[in-house]
């Protein structure tokens, strides 16, 4: 299943998100990943799925137990995420990923009071990505 992808073309997510043993669903800008030869599909436990795509069907068909977005993307943004997921009655994990400083608690606190239902936060990997180059 996963043969034809390579360790490269996923070192865009984080590394604990491919070696989850829970279903993962990645949304995002497909399009624009695959033309930027990201692999979006073949791995195992994970589904990719673009914002339009993200609803309570493909929930039900994925059973995802965490799902994983940019914190902003082309068309989309983590609150438009958030609401989504709100409205279907998703529970699990939604995590988003800033590639950029940002005020964490600032957006942490913003989406979680949208609901208490979704378990929400922010991965930053920027600041990861800086304290390593650091080291």
């Amino acid at each position: 299943m996963s043969g034809q992808i390579s360790a490269g073309s996923v070192a865009w997510l984080p590394d604990a998100a491919t070696k989850s043993q829970d279903g993962l669903l990645v949304v995002g800008d497909l399009e624009r990943w695959r033309a930027k030869g990201r692999a979006v599909a073949g791995l195992e436990n994970v589904n990719f799925s673009s914002i339009a795509e993200l609803d309570g069907n493909l929930l039900f068909q994925k059973a995802p137990d965490v799902i994983l977005s940019p914190l902003v993307a082309d068309e989309f943004d983590a609150v438009d995420v958030a609401l989504k997921l709100i409205d279907i009655g998703f529970r699990g994990k939604y995590l988003a990923i800033a590639d950029q400083p940002v005020d964490a608690q600032l957006i942490i606190n913003e989406i979680r009071s949208l609901s208490e239902n979704l378990d929400f936060d922010l991965l930053q990997i920027g600041k990861v990505q800086e304290a390593a180059n650091d080291g």
